[in-house]
């Protein structure tokens, strides 16, 4: 039988395992840097479009998210400086891109 403890345990650890992936994401993008677009979560809780850093340009701007790219290096720990809460890799196929880039 299913009940509301084992449920709640269920939801808890689902949380944390998320959680945490996203956590070690964000660690190893700011220290790794693969990828010239990153989005920021939450950009208007610290992070405005007139204070990124030099060389950063916005793809797409919401409340809830905030496409950037840059082509230059330490762009992500500068978005960091400048106010952004967690800043992940973004893909061109979106975060389920696994297959391999078609050449053209």
């Amino acid at each position: 039988m299913f009940s509301i403890t084992k449920a709640r345990t269920f939801l808890l650890t689902a949380a944390a395992i998320l959680s945490s992936w996203y956590a070690a994401s964000a660690v190893l993008f700011a220290v790794r840097e693969e990828g010239k677009a990153a989005i920021v979560l939450l950009p208007t809780h610290g992070l405005s479009p007139n204070g990124l850093p030099p060389g950063v340009s916005i793809l797409k701007w919401g409340r809830y998210f905030a496409v950037l790219a840059s082509d230059k290096p330490g762009y992500v720990p500068a978005l960091y400086a400048a106010g952004a809460l967690i800043v992940l890799p973004s893909r061109a196929g979106g975060c389920l891109s696994l297959r391999p880039p078609v050449a053209r």
